[in-house]
């Protein structure tokens, strides 16, 4: 009570309700500020997509050619870890070069119910080819070389959101690794 009737005596309400007033307006527009840029930040991204595939024979041509292998991803309308993948993963390795220089990246609706032309040059359901890798769920990520062989475990669904880069870098990995020996191989014969 002493301290109320201290203070009653010696401060300005008036002068107190406008410093508080100033100081909720700084914090405003630095909270203001620091949002903008944020949302900048995420306007400067060059815009890419994921390329849907339904010719694997053509892919796997491109994957011989550059000696890289190719992600599939097995998608779904509709799908929110599809989207995920998608968004948090696949679309910042497009727009990474050291990416662009390891891995061919695409995508096979498995909803879309248009034939497939598959890596010997037949056609095929995406449900069969889809089948062919185990992807009965989505969002699945395989890696196969020119040919169509898996080069690495595939990843079925999204266990994990902390560790699904990790597990897509391992895969790649992996995935080089194999075609580098399979290089090898073919230059010793």
């Amino acid at each position: 009570m002493r301290l109320v009737r201290f203070f009653a005596g010696k401060v300005c309400w008036g002068h107190l309700i406008l410093g508080l007033f100033a100081l909720t307006v700084l914090l405003t527009s630095i909270f203001n500020a620091a949002t903008t840029r944020a949302n900048s930040d995420d306007e400067i991204l060059p815009a890419v997509h994921i390329v849907s595939t339904n010719d694997l024979r053509a892919e796997g041509k491109l994957s011989q050619q550059t000696q890289k292998p190719i992600l599939i991803l097995f998608s779904m309308e509709g799908c929110a870890y599809c989207e995920f993948v998608e968004e948090e993963h696949l679309k910042p390795m497009l727009r990474n070069q050291d990416y662009l220089d390891k891995v061919i990246i695409r995508r096979v609706m498995t909803d879309d119910y248009d034939d497939v032309i598959d890596f010997d040059g037949t056609k095929i359901s995406s449900l069969d080819f889809s089948a062919r890798y185990g992807a009965y769920v989505t969002p699945t990520v395989v890696f196969l070389n020119h040919e169509g062989v898996e080069l690495s475990p595939r990843l079925l669904g999204v266990r994990n959101t902390e560790f699904y880069g990790g597990d897509l870098d391992e895969g790649l990995a992996i995935s080089l690794r194999k075609i580098r020996q399979q290089l090898a191989a073919n230059q010793v014969q």
